[in-house]
């Protein structure tokens, strides 16, 4: 089963770049990992880059959505080829100035959401994931389409 964890930036470990990310993404969620047993993957500016590790499930801090019909290889093996790409600043930033797209860096919600298109997850194939963040994530995998 793939889960998708969305850290809320309200919450008890939240900090201060948290809550300055969801507000100028308009929701609740500052980082978005893909959740694999007890694997996140994602790509972390606290970590560096893409990155995996434990996870340890807490909803205070998570909230959790299951996806089905997902190629879990996949997304393992998009992991592969890109853990070690860096975090991607520029386009953090790219949500209020524009800026192209750079390649070997994502953000959170960039890594995840081309992790999840390569992976068969039909609503993002024709979206750029350069331009999907935690909070867009979110009303894409609710509704299963993007509504905005």
């Amino acid at each position: 089963m793939v889960k998708l964890a969305f850290y809320k930036a309200n919450g008890p470990k939240a900090r201060i770049d948290d809550k300055i990310i969801a507000k100028y993404t308009n929701g609740p969620y500052s980082h978005v990992e893909i959740v694999i047993g007890k694997i996140m993957y994602s790509s972390s500016p606290r970590d560096g880059g893409v990155r995996r590790r434990e996870h340890r499930f807490d909803t205070a801090v998570w909230d959790y959505i299951n996806l089905e019909n997902i190629e879990i290889s996949k997304i393992v093996e998009f992991y592969n080829v890109t853990k070690r790409d860096k975090y991607d600043w520029m386009g953090i930033f790219g949500f209020i100035v524009p800026f192209k797209d750079r390649e070997k860096e994502w953000f959170c919600s960039e890594w995840c959401s081309m992790a999840l298109k390569i992976a068969g997850f039909k609503p993002l194939w024709t979206k750029d994931p350069a331009k999907i963040s935690p909070n867009r994530l979110y009303k894409v995998v609710q509704n299963g389409i993007d509504r905005f």
